[in-house]
Parts: C-alpha cells; sequence; structure tokens
C-alpha cells in the first residue's frame, strides 16, 4: 500500500495500526466524499421537490455502479472486519440522516407530508441499497423497471403525486 501511495510504510503503519481499520477509514472517506457530492448537487435546487428530483436522478443513475459495488464488497466484509462494520453503520445511518434531513426541509414548505422523516428515510435507502445488486447483475435487470418502483414508492411514501419524480406528474 505504501508503495502505491509513494509514501514510506512506517507513514501508514503510524496512523492504522491494522489494515482493517485501514479498511474502514478508507470506505469512510470514500463514501462521505460520494454523499458530500451527490446532496450538494440536489441542493443546488432552489425547492426540497425539485432536490429530492436532483438527489434521485443522481442516486438512480446507473454511472454509480461502483459506488454500488463498493458498498456491496463492504456490507460482505463487514461481516468479519469489525472495524468495517462499525464504518459501515455510520455511513448508512448518516445516509438516513442526510435524507431525513431533506424530506423534513419538504414537510417544513409544504412538499412533502411524512410523520416520521427518519423512518421515511430509512424504508427509501433501503430500496437505494437494493439496487447495488443491480450493479453486480447489470446484464439480468431491467434497470428503468426497478428505477420506476423506487420512485413510485419514494412518491407514495412522501405523499407526491404519481409521476412527480419523473417529471410525467398525472
Amino acid at each position: 500500500m505504501a508503495e502505491v501511495l509513494g509514501v514510506v510504510p512506517g507513514l501508514i503503519n503510524h496512523y492504522f495500526n491494522f489494515v482493517d481499520d485501514l479498511v474502514a477509514a478508507a470506505f469512510g472517506y470514500a463514501t462521505t466524499a460520494e454523499r458530500t457530492e451527490i446532496y450538494a448537487g440536489a441542493f443546488a435546487a432552489p425547492t426540497p421537490s425539485q432536490q429530492l428530483l436532483r438527489l434521485f436522478t443522481e442516486l438512480l443513475d446507473t454511472e454509480r455502479d461502483a459506488v454500488s459495488l463498493l458498498w456491496l464488497d463492504a456490507w460482505q466484509a463487514s461481516r468479519r472486519r469489525p472495524a468495517l462494520l462499525r464504518e459501515v453503520v455510520i455511513q448508512m445511518r448518516a445516509d438516513v440522516t442526510a435524507l431525513a434531513a431533506l424530506i423534513q426541509s419538504g414537510i417544513d414548505v409544504g412538499d412533502f407530508t411524512a410523520i416520521d422523516p427518519s423512518a421515511s428515510a430509512t424504508r427509501i435507502m433501503s430500496l437505494i441499497d437494493g439496487l447495488s445488486v443491480r450493479a453486480a447483475t447489470r446484464s439480468f435487470i431491467d434497470y428503468e423497471v426497478v428505477a420506476e418502483l423506487v420512485l413510485r414508492n419514494v412518491e407514495r411514501e412522501l405523499d407526491l403525486p404519481e409521476h412527480a419524480l419523473s417529471g410525467t406528474s398525472t
């Protein structure tokens, strides 16, 4: 690892006593950076409804397959790596917290209806997490059908008009 980074091995050992700690830190860094980037793009929209639309446009983009595969690997490896398990839980909670805050902002301005924004965010993130399997089996799943499932469920969860998130509201 030190050679790839172009540093002396002692520098890595100084910060990470165990490889599991390094793996967990790398996962945390990557997922935090990705979350920061996609929410920054979403928050550039003027209203919570438009922010939600931008967020899901990004989350459902097939260009995110590498991130989905990273999550799949982390979930699987975390069964044997306690440090990674702790980081996976931290990052999953951060995803729910970020989405719950966006949902709450929509509730505050009357765009969305949800009794418990955190519970809604948890259910929605579970759907998004389920899409990670699609990244591993891309050629076997009709992506458009799966994306439609996610969007219709988010609309129901937040009491939005049907097709509000696809721009074809009825």
